[in-house]
C-alpha cells in the first residue's frame, strides 16, 4: 500500500486496475469495504465494455477487409476494357504532342524571310575581289594604331 491508501484507508485507482488484472494487493480490504468494491466493479464493466467494442471493431474490420477483397478480385478476373488495353491517354499525349511540333514548324516557316540570293560573279569580278584584298595586307581595324606610331 503506498501512502493514500494508508491515510484514507481505501485502495488507490492503481491498486484497483491491479486487482482487475490479478496483480494487485491481497489483504482482503474488499471483502471489508464496500466503497472500494463499487469502483473495482464500476472499473470491470468499463474494461467490459472496452474489450466488447474492440471485438465488434475488429470484426467489422475484417468483413470490411473481406469484402474489399473480394471486390479487387472481382476487378482482376473481368477483362481490362478496349481503352484501357489501347492506353488511349498515351496515344492522346503523344498526338497532342505531335500537333504542337507541328504548330511550331508552320509558325517558323511562315514568319521565315529567306534571304536574297546573292548577285552573281563573274569570275574576273571574284578575281578583282581577291587580288584588292591580297594588296590591302593591313586590316582595317589596325589602321588607327599606325597613326599612333607616326610622327
Amino acid at each position: 500500500m503506498n501512502i493514500e491508501s494508508k491515510v484514507s484507508g481505501h485502495w488507490t485507482d492503481e491498486q484497483l486496475v491491479g486487482h482487475l488484472y490479478g496483480v494487485g494487493p491481497g489483504d482482503g480490504h474488499l471483502d471489508a469495504c464496500a466503497s472500494c468494491l463499487a469502483r473495482l466493479s464500476a472499473m470491470r464493466s468499463r474494461r467490459e465494455a472496452v474489450e466488447k467494442n474492440s471485438a465488434l471493431a475488429e470484426d467489422g474490420d475484417f468483413e470490411f477487409l473481406a469484402s474489399q477483397r473480394r471486390r479487387i478480385y472481382r476487378r482482376i478476373s473481368q477483362p481490362a476494357p478496349w481503352w484501357q488495353v489501347a492506353q488511349l491517354k498515351r496515344w492522346a499525349s503523344a498526338a497532342a504532342g505531335l500537333l504542337v511540333f507541328a504548330g511550331g514548324l508552320l509558325f517558323i516557316e511562315s514568319h521565315h524571310h529567306p534571304q536574297p540570293p546573292a548577285p552573281a560573279i563573274s569570275d574576273a569580278q571574284l578575281a578583282q575581289d581577291v587580288g584588292r584584298m591580297a594588296e590591302d595586307s593591313e586590316p582595317p581595324p589596325t589602321a588607327p594604331l599606325q597613326a599612333l606610331f607616326e610622327e
